[in-house]
């Protein structure tokens, strides 16, 4: 009765694993049946969350667990002998994919350069001392620390990044001088806010004065450094960027320097790529500068770190479980194991995680990493098919030892990366698994499985010593030792080589699922590039075509719906002679995109019409985005081979909706008031706007000065451009009825139809038809008694009533 109670309770209630066998076997069965993964393996907080080095500056606990790898140590030995003058190196960048560490390493690196008493440089130390067995690494560490300048970077100028990482380092050592040079470098980032020149002097100045009063070495911490270089490249060159190299080059002052540390998810020069030739050279005197580390970890090393995040609770009867398990995998895959110099007792930390899973993890993550797409958000995120998700859903039964297999990483990378893998290389190859798959899903789950692992093992190893042979496929699916598991597989591979989903190189014995393609995509584009000729305004009103900007404000207020036509233009219109294409349109909005902007615009269309225009700086980008987007779309349409490659096909049309988005971005971005680049005209005159807002209530004061006489009608029968069919049957009966029955009150007309909304509007609420008063001039019939048209004398083109101009009614609509 007891164990049909525990049975039927939810597994999540038992806290602990470890049960007294002696009194309580059967139980401890039962509950064995129920127990899922997450009740005997936990994964480590610090691997839940990225370091953010400004946020967790000052933070112990973000110390927590840090593992010094082979990689940390080599990079933390370089660095510390360019402090301490041995290295000839004062500046560096750390390259890495998302998700290497880097930002962690970091986070150890600034803790160790803290002065003695902080917390965070005992901690480290600890750290450093119970893993480096390198005198030359610890002795070179400086006692009293450095200004601790540090800064995640944002796209903008290089400079502000600077002076927030100087204010953040000057407050952490706090003190009446750090308090003056703040209030400087608070007042030069306001400047630099306000769109006001600092010269680069200014801010190095500054940072002399901090090295010799202070008497402290700087160390300068710019995280996030490619996006400081992205706001470079969109301001086309190396100026903004100079400030760092001048930093390099600054001389010590009385012993005491700056030292540098940017971190990039890219090769610096790989940002500038779209420069300008002289532009590239240019950044490449600044890149001279810095010693630029690789920070790849080893598979092998990688493997460690998932083992440290991974803290099992387990009993002896499940660790020998385990430990048969490890030996048995280790002896299937030693020749792998030891090209990547993994011993057994790792494979026994990484349980549930099976064995392959955890040799191409690394490889995966490090070729198709995203932002926020990276091993340890794999490890511990609550997405699906993540390895969390598997440790709660997954239930340990009888003896077998369940693992997290190829499959589900797959399951993990197209359902939580999807799009995002379109910026990645080798995307041709995800195009045609992806396909294959999605296409297969009429198979039976195995089968499906099967594809997804030989699928991951093709994009991960085409000849190496992880590639996709038949065995190792059939071993990457099964648990542990269980011979008609592996067999089993190895028929089901046999079953899908017999239906073609799959081909076997049989010269070295791989399994192939992708057949690859032969249309060079880069290459055409190279050359569709080339061919591109066009101006921006004419590749932009091609490709991205403006819509008409309504005057809102006025639109409301005066029931007249008003818009704007827009244009791009350059240098090839005729400024003197600028008219609506749409006769129906009220204005017109212009954005300049040629080389000069002229010294003056005019004031108004050639017939009369309000004119805006629009001028930005640094249009590079938005040409090549323009240039390249229709480069695709020309691909798209034009090329023969794309008809019979589907997987090339496939690719170009990914490639066409990323280079859609980023022109979408850049044409938002470099038109954007809020960044204070842009330029106006309004009628002729050099206005400021700060904000699309703005610009929107300069169109309706301009609708309000040039349609100033515009007749204020609230019917939507009546204030259109074209009539609508019930609009016109209306206006007939409203002339009949002005004309038979003008003496009655609404001529007659009973109930709410159009042409009693018609009258209301038109006649009613501006006075026209109105009880007769003998002193008011009217013009009616002799018969009429009640009611008349009331007019000023004789009757015109338009009636004048308090103070209105309404045009008069006639068959053809408004006169």
């Amino acid at each position: 009765m007891i164990i049909k109670n525990i049975i039927t309770i939810d597994h999540s209630l038992f806290p602990i694993p470890h049960l007294n066998q002696k009194y309580y076997p059967e139980l401890k069965f039962f509950i064995l049946m129920i127990m899922n993964l997450s009740s005997y393996f936990t994964l480590q907080r610090r691997y839940g969350r990225s370091i953010n080095l400004e946020r967790d500056f000052n933070d112990v606990s973000a110390l927590n667990g840090y593992v010094l790898t082979d990689k940390s140590v080599e990079t933390l030995k370089r660095i510390l002998l360019g402090i301490s003058g041995d290295n000839k190196y004062n500046c560096w960048t750390l390259t890495g994919v998302y998700g290497t560490g880097k930002s962690a390493f970091v986070h150890f690196l600034i803790s160790l350069l803290a002065n003695s008493k902080n917390k965070l440089k005992k901690k480290a130390l600890g750290i450093a001392n119970s893993s480096l067995n390198d005198d030359i690494i610890l002795s070179n560490i400086p006692d009293d620390g450095m200004v601790r300048a540090i800064a995640v970077s944002q796209r903008e100028a290089i400079s502000l990044t600077i002076i927030r990482a100087l204010i953040n380092g000057l407050k952490d050592i706090g003190g009446k001088l750090s308090k003056e040079f703040i209030s400087q470098l608070e007042d030069l980032e306001g400047r630099i806010k306000d769109n006001k020149t600092v010269q680069n002097t200014a801010i190095v100045s500054i940072i002399k004065d901090i090295l010799l009063q202070t008497k402290k070495d700087i160390i300068l911490v710019i995280d996030e450094l490619g996006k400081n270089l992205e706001y470079a490249v969109y301001n086309q060159g190396a100026e903004d960027l100079y400030l760092l190299q001048q930093l390099a080059e600054l001389e010590a002052i009385e012993g005491k320097r700056i030292y540098i540390l940017g971190i990039l998810h890219q090769a610096f020069t790989e940002y500038g790529q779209r420069l300008a030739t002289i532009q590239r050279n240019e950044w490449s005197k600044i890149t001279g500068r810095f010693e630029d580390i690789a920070f790849t970890e080893s598979t092998g090393q990688m493997i460690k770190l998932i083992s440290e995040a991974i803290s099992p609770n387990i009993d002896n009867d499940l660790e020998k479980k385990i430990d048969r398990y490890s030996c048995y995998w280790y002896q299937k895959l030693e020749s792998i194991f030891k090209l990547e110099k993994i011993e057994q007792s790792l494979i026994k930390n990484i349980y549930p995680l099976h064995p392959l899973s955890a040799l191409i993890l690394p490889v995966l993550c490090v070729k198709y990493a995203q932002n926020d797409r990276t091993l340890f958000t794999f490890i511990t995120s609550d997405e699906p098919f993540s390895f969390k998700k598997f440790l709660e859903e997954t239930v340990i039964k009888d003896d077998n030892l369940p693992t997290l297999k190829l499959d589900q990483i797959y399951d993990y990378f197209i359902s939580s990366v999807g799009m995002g893998l379109t910026r990645v290389v080798n995307f041709q190859r995800w195009v045609e698994i992806y396909d294959l798959i999605n296409d297969a899903k009429h198979l039976d789950e195995d089968s499906l499985r099967l594809l997804k692992a030989i699928g991951l093992l093709n994009l991960v190893s085409i000849t190496g010593i992880t590639r996709a042979t038949r065995n190792l496929v059939a071993h990457s699916l099964c648990d542990g030792d269980d011979d008609d598991k592996f067999n089993y597989w190895q028929e089901k591979i046999d079953t899908l080589l017999r239906q073609g989903l799959i081909t076997h190189r049989k010269q070295i014995d791989e399994l192939r699922i992708w057949k690859g393609s032969d249309y060079n995509i880069d290459a055409q584009l190279e050359s569709y590039l080339k061919q591109e000729q066009s101006s921006l305004a004419k590749l932009l009103s091609q490709l991205r075509p403006l819509k008409p900007i309504i005057a809102q404000r006025h639109s409301y207020q005066k029931g007249t719906l008003r818009y704007f036509e827009r244009h791009y233009l350059d240098s090839s219109v005729d400024l003197t002679n600028l008219e609506c294409e749409d006769n129906s349109a009220d204005g017109w909005l212009g954005y300049w995109l040629g080389e000069e902007i002229p010294s003056s615009f005019p004031q108004k269309t050639v017939n009369g019409l309000p004119v805006i225009f629009i001028a930005a700086n640094n249009l590079q980008v938005l040409r090549l985005q323009a240039q390249e987007f229709s480069a695709l779309n020309r691909m798209n349409n034009e090329a023969k081979e794309l008809q019979s490659d589907g997987v090339a096909r496939k690719e170009v049309r990914y490639r066409l909706i990323e280079a859609q988005k980023a022109l979408d971005d850049t044409l938002n971005s470099v038109f954007d008031f809020s960044r204070g680049e842009c330029r106006c005209w309004i009628g002729g005159n050099l206005t400021k706007i700060d904000s699309v807002r703005e610009l929107n209530s300069y169109l309706s004061v301009l609708c309000d000065e040039t349609f100033s006489k515009s007749p204020i009608l609230w019917n939507e029968l009546i204030n259109r451009r074209n009539l609508t069919s019930q609009g016109s049957k209306a206006r007939r009966e409203l002339i009949t009825g002005m004309i038979n029955h003008f003496s009655l009150p609404k001529f007659g007309f009973s109930g709410y139809g159009p042409e009693v909304t018609m009258y209301y509007s038109l006649l009613q609420e501006t006075g026209i038809h109105r009880p007769i008063s003998s002193a008011e001039n009217t013009l009616k019939p002799s018969d009429s008694k009640d009611f008349a048209l009331h007019t000023t004398p004789p009757l015109r083109r338009y009636y004048r009533f308090s103070g209105r101009r309404v045009g008069y009614l006639c068959a053809d609509g408004w006169g």
